[in-house]
């Protein structure tokens, strides 16, 4: 029995030595030299990257320059101004408020925002509101609001009615805060009738605004309370304290010649007033690793629980269904983003292979996509400045990439290349 049990122990111990062995062996060299390469030829001024697989961070490593100006390197603590990855974090935000049965995904939005109660639709988006209105024959949904399908618009397309959301939301001296914002995109019409297309959208500012209104707090003191604290969060939200502006990453932009140039204004890091869902969050990338490891845990980390796991697998499942305007691979579209293009109409649509749950993408098809970097069942988002992250359930694996480029309102010509070349190295180191 003896010689059994050493027996046994003798091979436990060389199985868990040859784990060790293979887990030690996976250097991600080629993120490694993907990251380091984007610095040495100037496409990106600094750069972070984390990997974090079978719960351990086995990769984190930065180059390049946190403030060229200044001369100051990147040390690995930064702060980055997320923009679109604020996204899935607000949502998980309502999600909590789902788990405590506080509303249903299939109420209509008015029941607790009465502005929204008889949206009208724009009778052609490409011509602007001038082309005049028809009233949306079903109700927007909290769904809906969630998946991108509710009918809204992000201001963000090069149409005539974009232009038109985004003078009078982004560009309105008036608004102060987000039930403000709300409050004005509740008056404008809606670009599609709801739940027949998916079109990237402000809809998560008003996923923020039901969570104040449900919860009776403002977003800022919401997320604080029901997913940074618990999750030891200490450097995420909406405003920074003056030792943490110190590191915050300088965001630089294209020139037409692809040279990059410090960008002005800088993004405010004090004293803001309007806690959007859409972006707005500063953030670091071990802060995010740790709302990503979340997800990857089915809503729990270090025995706190933020939502229920059947929630998380609901948030990961396709919402789309229902839709009539999908593309496909024979459909014409631009690239935009990752999982996101420009459609015919030129409005922004999901890139075919591609799905959408609550707030946030979906892989379902890497081959339709045109995506070999990618895997089925792999959920991601990714921001404005850059900024990318994916989750892959099955391989236990995560990925983050943090710089700061700026795209909107000017020219980013290496857009979705970033995020594709990270999966595309950090699934080459894992075979």
């Amino acid at each position: 029995m003896k010689k059994l049990l050493l027996l046994v122990s003798l091979t436990w111990i060389m199985v868990s030595c040859q784990q060790q062995k293979e887990i030690a062996h996976t250097d991600f060299s080629s993120y490694d030299a993907y990251l380091s390469n984007e610095v040495k030829e100037g496409r990106l001024i600094g750069v972070q990257g984390l990997v974090y697989q079978d719960g351990q961070l086995v990769y984190d490593k930065s180059y390049g320059l946190r403030d060229k100006e200044a001369g100051d390197s990147m040390k690995g603590n930064e702060f980055y101004f997320i923009q679109s990855m604020t996204k899935p974090i607000v949502s998980t935000a309502l999600m909590t408020l789902y788990d405590e049965g506080k509303f249903q995904l299939d109420d209509p939005v008015s029941k607790y925002l009465p502005e929204f109660s008889a949206p009208l639709v724009v009778n052609d988006p490409t011509k602007g509101s001038s082309s005049g209105t028809h009233p949306a024959p079903t109700p927007i949904t909290i769904r809906q609001l969630l998946s991108h399908t509710a009918g809204m618009t992000h201001g963000i397309a090069p149409i005539a009615y974009d232009k038109e959301i985004w003078n009078a939301t982004i560009l309105n001296p008036n608004i102060k805060t987000l039930g403000d914002r709300v409050t004005e995109l509740s008056k404008h019409p809606l670009m599609w009738d709801p739940g027949i297309k998916w079109n990237y959208s402000f809809s998560p500012d008003v996923v923020g605004r039901l969570v104040e209104v449900i919860s009776g707090k403002n977003l800022a003191a919401y997320l604080q309370e029901k997913i940074f604290d618990p999750l030891q969060m200490k450097e995420t939200g909406y405003n920074l304290t003056p030792e943490q502006q110190k590191r915050v990453m300088v965001v630089y932009g294209f020139n037409p010649d692809s040279t990059l140039r410090k960008m002005e204004p800088q993004p405010s890091m004090s004293s803001n007033t309007i806690f959007s869902g859409v972006n707005a969050l500063f953030s670091t990338a071990k802060d995010y690793l740790t709302f990503a490891t979340m997800l990857l845990n089915k809503g729990e980390l270090n025995g706190k629980r933020i939502l229920k796991s059947e929630t998380v697998d609901l948030m990961t499942t396709d919402q789309t269904g229902g839709i009539k305007f999908r593309l496909d691979t024979t459909s014409q579209y631009v690239k935009l983003g990752n999982g996101i293009v420009t459609d015919s109409l030129g409005t922004l649509n999901l890139e075919p292979g591609y799905q959408f749950g609550l707030g946030l993408a979906i892989v379902q098809d890497p081959a339709k996509a045109r995506r070999t970097a990618a895997t089925k069942g792999e959920f991601f988002w990714s921001g404005a400045n850059a900024t990318f992250f994916f989750v892959n359930p099955n391989k236990k694996l995560i990925g983050v990439f943090m710089t700061q480029v700026a795209s909107v309102g000017n020219p980013n010509p290496y857009g979705f290349y970033f995020g594709n070349q990270m999966r595309s190295t950090i699934y080459q180191d894992l075979k």
